[in-house]
């Protein structure tokens, strides 16, 4: 499904008194399904310097690569169940793979890929566990501007580092509320406990997603804790809420959330179970947001997940359980 017609849609204000701002809902692209330009819950989203866009198809076991369009320009197998995906320095794929879905063809999981951007296996690393290296349930994935490679070990509750070559460096984080630690409102083994997804602004400092615990977090390069904020209501700058998407009853064990990706001024777009898209100053105040309801029409969502910026200022957002990309043009 290729919707052509824009939409406005009303982008949340944070005071009444403020001059309503809107996001020109652009397009939507994909559904469920295994055939070239379907998906099969897409859960994240990165964009090169041509504008390409490359999706990882986590039920399909594949990455699909479109034009700002949503025209599939070709897609390429993947080692199972891919994830998070963050372009490295010399413009290669760096996906991890997780094992978090019943519905998974493969029970395969746990590692993390690199491939070139026409689909060639360059290199692969990991296993699950919880020693330097291993993984449980690995999430998002960041690239640093010297070329490390940061990954969020999601049930293991803690961000690992590695060299563009797949060595292990250092890491951070374990289990626990406290500022620094991750996830401490849900079980131990649970990876909704977060970290989920990780994204760096413009100096250089890591930004962390943490469902259970509804808040995010910024650390330095090197895991030093910069600040900490949110909070779980399940309103308008709130990070709370429950996934309403199955028969519309409310699932309590998935709540808080997903994806943080940061713009060229440093502000910050969250997405959440509750199915918003909200952008928020460093400090943690809310500016705006899209997709204050949860569904299946323009410019709602189903627990949106990576979001990425093209070239022009656009902004692309994966609406996982609705297994589509939707495209809005955001301004300044």
């Amino acid at each position: 499904m290729l919707l052509l017609f824009p939409i406005t849609v009303p982008v949340l204000s944070h005071a009444q008194s403020e001059e309503p701002q809107t996001a020109t809902f652009l397009k939507t692209w994909g559904q469920q399904g295994d055939q070239p330009g379907e998906l099969h819950f897409p859960i994240d989203i990165v964009i090169n310097s041509q504008d390409d866009i490359f999706v990882t198809d986590h039920l399909n076991d594949r990455v699909q690569k479109f034009d700002a369009e949503g025209k599939l320009l070709s897609h390429f197998p993947v080692l199972p169940n891919p994830g998070g995906i963050a372009l490295d320095k010399q413009g290669n794929l760096v996906l991890s793979h997780i094992l978090a879905s019943g519905s998974s063809k493969h029970k395969i999981g746990d590692r993390i890929s690199i491939y070139s951007p026409g689909g060639k296996l360059i290199r692969h690393w990991g296993q699950l566990g919880s020693e330097p290296g291993q993984f449980n349930c690995p999430g998002g994935v960041a690239v640093a501007a010297n070329g490390n490679i940061y990954i969020a070990d999601q049930t293991n509750h803690r961000v690992q580092v590695f060299d563009p070559t797949g060595q292990f460096l250092f890491e951070w984080g374990k289990y626990g509320s406290q500022p620094g630690e991750f996830g401490g409102k849900a079980s131990p083994n649970s990876r909704v406990g977060g970290p989920q997804f990780l994204a760096f602004d413009s100096e250089g400092n890591l930004w962390t997603t943490e469902g259970a615990n509804c808040r995010v977090q910024q650390f330095t390069a090197e895991g030093k804790l910069l600040k900490y904020w949110g909070t779980d209501a399940d309103a308008r700058g709130g990070l709370g809420g429950y996934f309403s998407g199955f028969d519309g009853k409310p699932v309590k064990s998935l709540t808080g959330p997903i994806a943080v990706c940061i713009d060229q001024k440093d502000r910050l777009w969250i997405s959440a179970v509750s199915g918003r898209v909200q952008q928020f100053s460093s400090a943690g105040k809310y500016l705006r947001g899209c997709g204050d309801q949860q569904g299946t029409a323009a410019g709602e969502f189903y627990a949106p997940h990576g979001m990425a910026f093209d070239s022009h200022g656009d902004m692309y957002v994966v609406d996982a359980y609705n297994h589509r990309i939707q495209k809005f043009a955001v301004g300044h």
